[in-house]
């Protein structure tokens, strides 16, 4: 009875690591240490576009693309966490993957179980994310009204376009080694910056400001505060040069 029972556990586990093995999305290879497959999953051949029968035997360095294939995983390559590569296609598609590697006990001997996740969407959202704001960087830095961003903690600048540094006559550098907006901002409505650094605030207004060679500008500007990789920040826009004085 007592070992009818552990057959029925032992059929129990098997069943439930079969079923994980075979509906993960992601592809899973079980390899000997020389690389050859020795096992592997649907999602494994449709990666790959082969049938298992066609996987089982093949060394996975078949399955990467022959100016990648320092990424094939082999037992001396064994890391902890996740690393990026790439596999083939059986029609010679190179797709980008992220691999989990573990060595574990397959069929009374040790091997290497490869967890393989395509990211070829990830890595197109990150090249549209990339291309999005090298465009919203253009139209900040290129724009002809004066503008920066600057930190409403620190009050230390944070980005300044082109128009703003031929403005104030500083280069960006120089902006960055302020420290603070004070090295600008002469005055506001009330005399003082402060008005003009409360969060969730959209104001227009008009202040004084010092260039670099100590002239002075009296400006309409618009401030608009809101948060940026986790910080506080305002965005300020030139609208107006009202006057300049020496």
């Amino acid at each position: 009875m007592k070992a009818a029972y552990s057959n029925y556990e032992l059929e129990k586990r098997e069943h439930f690591f079969r079923t994980v093995f075979e509906s993960s999305p992601d592809a899973i290879f079980v390899e000997d240490f020389e690389g050859n497959v020795l096992e592997a999953n649907p999602a494994a051949c449709r990666l790959h576009g082969l049938s298992r029968e066609q996987l089982l035997g093949k060394n996975v360095s078949e399955l990467v693309p022959a100016d990648h294939r320092d990424f094939v995983v082999g037992p001396e390559q064994l890391v902890e966490g996740e690393v990026e590569g790439y596999s083939q296609t059986s029609d010679g598609k190179t797709i980008p993957v992220a691999i989990r590697s573990s060595r574990i006990s397959y069929m009374g001997r040790s091997a290497i179980l490869l967890q393989v996740r395509d990211i070829t969407e990830n890595r197109r959202a990150e090249k549209a994310l990339r291309e999005s704001e090298e465009r919203y960087r253009l139209l900040f830095d290129r724009n002809p009204q004066p503008m920066w961003v600057h930190d409403l903690e620190s009050r230390r600048f944070v980005a300044v376009n082109e128009a703003a540094l031929r403005l104030y006559k500083y280069s960006r550098d120089e902006f960055a080694l302020m420290p603070s907006i004070d090295a600008i901002w002469a005055q506001t409505r009330n005399g003082s910056p402060e008005l003009l650094c409360l969060p969730n605030l959209v104001e227009v207004a008009t202040a004084k400001h010092r260039r670099k060679d100590g002239s002075t500008l009296n400006v309409e500007l618009t401030l608009h505060t809101m948060t940026l990789d986790d910080r506080v920040v305002a965005f300020v826009m030139i609208s107006k040069v009202i006057s300049a004085c020496r």
